[in-house]
């Protein structure tokens, strides 16, 4: 079961492998169960075996009576907005993120438009594990489903109605190069492009889900984007994941800004256009120190939460706080949606320049520098992860840690995190120092094998 991942951000597994037809039902029906009435959205991104596994959802949705408003292959932002849209009870969304090619996954939804909470996932998870669903409704109760066709317009249309910067965006004459990767945002893009009039490029334009590249929008995937940029005909580029909630900014320059630097960039602007107020911005413990540095320009501090967008969502909620997200390129603005939303960054970016009058390199370059290093490692079975952690535990007891989600130390001026990965059967190293070497020290000295491959980014 080891290619088999369940948790609050849903359930991925490898097709044909732990995932099919028959557990996506299983899924259907304990999701039907937990949720109250009302209709499901349902839709996805554009991998492969996508038909595959909305074939058995919607049949699952169908047979417990409930009304499916099928959306098509969307950005998942886009599908947290047509629960409102639609008020409907909560939302299926048929996708693996970032995970490689042979994954898929279901990522499920509640009625305020995110992640279900821990609470509401284990309620789910005791639907999921009964050994047979409930009875099923006879041919007079049956379900039915309405088509949605204009789903990603109405998402654009509400974030230009929070954000109404279409006629700036429009004379700032903005040239855009944009890695969408053969996902949704290849469908998205487009028309969100043609209502700021901006002139695009797309890389792997075509949306069916054959991945130019491994997905993850990291430095490594996006060789492409970064050379092509670097002739300078482009004013900024962007790479987005297969379901489009994650960003990430390449500069004019063609110089890979960083996930956490980009989620910075994006935050500057929106904070900006926030009044000042004691509410804090809240991101996750793995989030490079260049967020704390930008909400203190705006006078606010910063709130940490566990890994997962559904704990950064309740944190927002909870501290009402204008903006929030996670060091992986995710940007969550409330006023427009509870999920990281790759098409309100892309906004946000655009609307950046197009005010300061500034490229991304000379507003990067009055932001403070960090070094921040992500390394992963597979494990054999999940149990593995207390041995890193007893580990790091025994290294660094002379430091202050947080162990709310895994272990995290906190040096005078670096910081280390380790976890487990709640998506992919594999664990986590973060560190941030001053410098590249300082941060590839701590995670080597976290190492249960000795030095390891590191990918510094920021």
């Amino acid at each position: 079961m080891k290619n088999l991942m369940i948790s609050a951000s849903g359930i991925r597994g490898v097709i044909g492998d732990t995932l099919g037809p028959d557990l996506a039902l299983k899924i259907a029906y304990a999701f039907s169960n937990f949720l109250p009435e009302g209709p499901v959205v349902l839709g996805g991104d554009t991998r492969t075996s996508y038909p595959l596994l909305f074939s058995a959802v919607n049949a699952g949705l169908i047979a417990k009576g409930r009304t499916v408003i099928d959306i098509g292959q969307v950005p998942t932002p886009t599908a947290q907005q047509m629960i409102k849209h639609h008020d409907a009870a909560g939302a299926i969304v048929i996708t693996a993120s970032h995970n490689p090619v042979i994954w898929n996954g279901l990522k499920l939804m509640n009625s305020s438009g995110s992640f279900l909470e821990e609470d509401e996932f284990q309620k789910f998870l005791h639907e999921f594990e009964k050994e047979s669903p409930d009875a099923l409704k006879t041919w007079d109760k049956l379900g039915h489903v309405i088509k949605e066709p204009k789903a990603i317009d109405h998402h654009i249309q509400k974030i230009l109605s929070v954000l109404p910067v279409q006629d700036l965006i429009k004379s700032a004459h903005l040239k855009v190069l944009v890695d969408v990767n053969h996902g949704t945002a290849a469908i998205a893009d487009p028309l969100l492009f043609e209502a700021l009039g901006v002139r695009y490029t797309l890389l792997g334009k075509s949306p069916d889900g054959k991945f130019s590249h491994t997905p993850e929008p990291n430095k490594e995937n996006l060789s492409e984007l970064i050379h092509t940029m670097s002739s300078g005909h482009y004013d900024i580029g962007f790479a987005q994941d297969p379901d489009a909630d994650r960003l990430v900014i390449v500069d004019e320059k063609g110089r890979f800004i960083g996930e956490d630097y980009s989620l910075a960039f994006c935050m500057d602007y929106l904070l900006s256009k926030e009044e000042q107020s004691p509410h804090p911005v809240v991101v996750n413990l793995s989030t490079s120190y260049i967020v704390s540095d930008i909400a203190k320009k705006y006078g606010r501090q910063v709130h940490y939460t566990k890994i997962g967008e559904t704990n950064v969502t309740k944190g927002i909620k909870q501290h009402q706080a204008p903006v929030g997200g996670e060091g992986n390129g995710g940007v969550i603005y409330p006023k427009i949606g509870w999920g990281r939303d790759s098409l309100v960054g892309i906004v946000c970016a655009l609307a950046f320049l197009a005010e300061s009058k500034k490229t991304v390199s000379q507003i990067v370059s009055t932001y403070p520098q960090y070094t921040l290093v992500r390394e992963k490692k597979h494990l054999e079975k999940r149990e593995d992860i207390q041995n890193y952690l007893t580990h790091i535990q025994n290294v660094f007891h002379e430091h202050p840690m947080d162990t709310q989600d895994g272990v995290k130390v906190l040096l005078e001026h670096a910081w280390l995190h380790v976890r487990a990965s709640n998506t992919e059967p594999i664990i986590r190293f973060f560190a941030e120092a001053p410098t590249e070497k300082e941060a590839k020290t701590l995670i080597e000295k976290a190492s249960l094998k000795g030095p390891v491959r590191t990918t510094p980014t920021g």
